[in-house]
């Protein structure tokens, strides 16, 4: 197999995302991070919302797409954005979660943003651990359930 192409994402892609989003929500439900399980004009609409403060990652390997991030401006507090990442399981655990975590990271910074944020699945561990990797300076709050990410 070969690597995978690791680029922002586009309206383009939003039943690609939605799919992804989708599988990983049969797979886990609530326990996904997800609000919903995602559709195509969900993601789309999301995509368009974005501006320049917010935008999602993928993974694309010969026009599929196994894995997205999203970063999220906070609506509440301008220096802050949310973010998450969600992987078919057929490419966990192999770096492609980590690759999508540090674009998404690095356009934060650009983006101006001091912290990120988002929640952790209860009982995810392998989320838990995912988080932990990608910044030595996570800090996990809120009972385990949750983690910051200063910028």
């Amino acid at each position: 197999m070969a690597e995978p192409e690791y680029r922002r994402a586009t309206e383009k892609d939003a039943a690609a995302i939605a799919a992804v989003g989708a599988a990983v929500w049969d797979e886990l439900a609530t326990n996904s991070g997800l609000p919903q399980r995602p559709t195509k004009d969900g993601v789309a609409q999301l995509l368009s919302s974005y501006g320049d403060r917010g935008a999602m990652f993928v993974s694309d390997n010969a026009g599929e797409i196994s894995g997205f991030a999203a970063l999220t401006p906070d609506q509440d507090d301008p220096e802050e954005a949310v973010m998450g990442v969600w992987l078919l399981r057929a490419v966990r655990r192999k770096g492609v979660g980590r690759e999508l975590a540090l674009m998404a990271t690095d356009f934060a910074r650009a983006a101006g943003y001091q912290k990120l944020r988002g929640t952790l699945p209860e009982g995810n561990e392998p989320a838990l651990s995912f988080f932990s990797d990608i910044g030595s300076l996570a800090q996990v709050v809120g009972q385990g359930m949750e983690y910051e990410l200063p910028l």
